[in-house]
């Protein structure tokens, strides 16, 4: 039985056809115009992949302390650390859900983390040290993982489980770092996902991040039906809000500074999460994607700053040289949804396009200064949390986004650029939903072939359809 949905006009013919049957979870594909994409989505799916390892584990690769007892974990890399990080699933999982999810095993290893909480209600980022290693903005990327697991797998129950380790997260560890004027201090020193030495104590990206994170939390308390805590969490996610652009908008550069200390330094990440937040105003985030454009764009990708601030003995020189393909995942989203769709293809073309070409097939850590290899002395060329191109192109080149848990409505809506055509499929708890589209002259061609229990809601934007030429 099939239902054809046509808009009208020149811009756009879309059909919908509901199947009646499907088999049981398959794998997710993608394949477009673009062979480049195309090996570029697969190598990062085999790096994600190269990621699951037995259970359980005692130690990571220099022989430190990495007690976490599951059957199955998500390691960070196949050589460093070898030990699972939060931050790190954040990307991975995604990987995994546009691909071949294993809900089970990202559903073990965030309760993990939830079970080690601290007292004052921290989340530790690694299970090295007993637990005890806390980065700041990790705490903020286990509450984007378990928003995004519930989304994708439908899996409410485990979010009502562990919603005493949700609410103590930001009812107590955010509200005990937050300033007079309602942003957050760090008090770790250089403890996030590059451990990068800012000059100052309030700093853009762990404000950002923290809302944007929060703000998929209010959204998780609706689907719990917790009224209250969605309530509370988006009022909590304004306070931060509200400072942020009179404390790190630099009106001279067009983009957001790094810290109050430090109004020089214009960072990829404390901009990349601005736009996604949604701090940033329309006007501040096409301005500041396009500072970066022009003051981070190498041809081995977006650097993590415009210049070379973060210099230190012990982490290394030259920062404003390092490529970072964990946060250009988040630059490459925010540049999507604010439809600056050539722009995020580029990025993500030169970055992992740039991997692929030099290296063994797989993504790597970090990219060095000038196009080196990572810059640990002992490099990763397979990084789990490099792996974002794979969800980049399934979420937004094909275009298929789950709206309510475990797809029980979801959006299409590809980002065409220049591409001629895109097709694949993405699992859902229910049964594989097929996508493709083509597009000619100013049309563009949209078929939905999706499993019972699953409804697509939207028709796609014309804007975004409206290509080349027209």
């Amino acid at each position: 039985m099939g239902l054809r949905h046509v808009l009208g006009g020149a811009l756009c013919a879309l059909a919908l056809v509901l199947a009646t049957s499907h088999a049981a979870l398959a794998a997710g594909t993608f394949t477009s115009s673009d062979p480049q994409l195309n090996a570029i989505w697969s190598a990062s799916v085999r790096t994600a992949q190269d990621m699951l390892a037995p259970g359980p584990l005692s130690t990571d690769w220099i022989g430190r302390d990495c007690t976490i007892d599951l059957p199955v974990v998500l390691l960070d890399g196949v050589v460093r650390d070898r030990c699972p990080y939060v931050g790190d699933e954040a990307v991975i999982d995604r990987t995994l859900d546009a691909s071949t999810p294993h809900w089970d095993v990202q559903r073990s290893m965030l309760a993990w983390f939830a079970s080690h909480q601290r007292g004052d209600g921290a989340i530790p980022s690694s299970p090295l040290l007993d637990g005890s290693l806390v980065l700041f903005d990790y705490n903020a990327f286990w509450l984007q993982t378990l928003h995004d697991y519930v989304l994708y797998s439908g899996d409410v129950a485990f979010a009502r489980d562990v919603w005493p380790n949700v609410a103590r997260l930001i009812d107590v560890y955010y509200v005990s770092h937050l300033g007079a004027d309602g942003l957050l201090v760090n008090d770790l020193g250089p403890r996030d996902y590059a451990y990068i030495h800012r000059r100052g104590a309030v700093v853009a990206y762990y404000n950002a991040q923290a809302v944007y994170a929060i703000r998929q939390t209010a959204q998780l308390a609706t689907w719990v039906a917790d009224a209250a805590s969605a309530s509370a969490w988006n009022a909590r996610a304004e306070t931060i809000a509200a400072p942020f652009s009179a404390a790190f908008w630099d009106e001279a550069a067009g983009a957001f500074s790094d810290t109050t200390d430090d109004r020089g330094t214009h960072p990829q990440d404390g901009n990349a999460f601005a736009v996604l937040s949604g701090i940033a105003t329309r006007d501040q985030s096409s301005s500041a994607l396009g500072y970066l454009s022009e003051h981070t764009r190498r041809d081995y990708g977006n650097t993590i700053a415009d210049r070379n601030a973060w210099d230190a003995p012990a982490w290394g020189m030259l920062s404003g040289e390092r490529v970072y393909p964990f946060m250009s995942y988040f630059e490459v989203s925010a540049r999507l949804e604010q439809d600056d769709d050539a722009g995020a293809l580029d990025e993500l073309r030169r970055t992992w396009g740039y991997m692929l070409q030099v290296g063994p097939g797989t993504m790597w850590e970090t990219i060095g200064q000038y196009g080196g290899g990572p810059t640990d002395v002992h490099p990763s060329l397979d990084a789990g949390w490099s792996s974002g191109a794979a969800p980049a192109l399934t979420r937004y080149v094909l275009g298929v986004e789950p709206t309510s848990p475990g797809f029980q409505t979801f959006r299409v809506d590809p980002h065409v650029d220049t591409l001629d055509f895109a097709s694949g499929d993405v699992p859902t708890p229910h049964g594989p939903i097929h996508v493709s589209w083509r597009a000619r002259d100013a049309a563009v061609s949209i078929a939905v072939d999706a499993p019972p229990g699953t409804r697509w809601t939207n028709p796609p934007r014309r804007r975004r359809l409206d290509v080349a030429g027209t």
